[in-house]
């Protein structure tokens, strides 16, 4: 499978971190492998080619990172939640996603990066279950 790839636009490295947490805790979305920082002028490129049009502001860090999600169901989650950032899906038919999968292993790791230990996703099916075992016991 073809993983599609978020790009996170932001004024810092600590706050990219703190989106694709986000992305992970409130959108419930599994970030596959380790985040990579990509050179301003390739997010620039990508942003361009993707929205149709120039960037308006200008970032100091740029980080890509592939999801589990198709990209109707990132962007979908995207909206529920605000990440502090500026994050850009980039579906796996593109030819921006071709040309950052082709220079991937280039990318330097984003250190520090460490998703959430618990999910919204597993909270809700933990919660459901908890509600399932109560109902099946108050039955006796």
């Amino acid at each position: 499978m073809r993983n599609t790839i978020v790009l996170v636009r932001t004024d810092n490295f600590q706050k990219a971190s703190v989106a694709l947490a986000d992305l992970v805790r409130y959108g419930g979305m599994k970030i596959r492998g380790d985040p990579r920082i990509i050179p301003p002028a390739l997010s620039d490129w990508a942003f361009e080619q993707i929205m149709g049009e120039k960037p308006k502001k200008k970032f100091r860090a740029h980080v890509a990172a592939q999801i589990d999600l198709p990209p109707a169901k990132a962007i979908g989650r995207l909206m529920d939640i605000h990440p502090p950032a500026h994050v850009l899906v980039i579906p796996p038919d593109t030819g921006v996603w071709g040309e950052l999968m082709r220079l991937w292993g280039t990318f330097e790791k984003l250190r520090g990066f460490h998703p959430p230990k618990r999910t919204k996703t597993e909270d809700l099916k933990r919660k459901q279950e908890k509600k399932v075992d109560e109902e099946e016991l108050e039955e006796f």
